[in-house]
């Protein structure tokens, strides 16, 4: 390889790196999200899958159940002393004995999102629950 063969491949690979760095730097993936809307008849919702937030309207005053089981890779759900992930929503946790994570009241009527941590099981399906009711859960 001559010096003018070895300036045209430096140029080209210089020119192709600062390409490959920019592209690290975007984000790897998109959140999983899913819209709900609570049931009719019993005030839940229900969902098999792995989205990892899920966003739905609330009025002021509700309180919000959630429940979260993960699938695991043999598709058996995970028994509920091993779960790993729990829920987080931007509402106060309201103490229940209840198989449910309980949050609420809610402050205003809005949308509300509602998450699992650690995010690192992303990509796990598991089967969600979410119920909402206007007078808090039994102690």
């Amino acid at each position: 390889m001559d010096f003018r063969h070895v300036v045209a491949f430096t140029l080209a690979a210089g020119a192709f790196l600062p390409a490959q760095a920019s592209a690290q730097e975007e984000p790897s993936q998109p959140v999983p999200s899913q819209r709900f809307k609570l049931g009719m008849s019993d005030g839940c919702f229900r969902y098999i899958g792995d989205a990892v937030e899920f966003v739905g309207r609330f009025k002021a005053g509700s309180y919000v159940g959630v429940s979260m089981i993960t699938v695991g890779r043999d598709g058996l759900p995970t028994p509920a002393a091993d779960e790993d992930r729990t829920p987080a929503m931007d509402l106060p946790a309201w103490t229940s004995p209840s198989p449910y994570f309980w949050f609420g009241p809610a402050t205003s009527s809005r949308d509300y999102s509602i998450s699992f941590s650690p995010r690192a099981a992303w990509g796990s399906s598991a089967i969600v629950t979410i119920c909402g009711r206007q007078s808090p859960p039994g102690n």
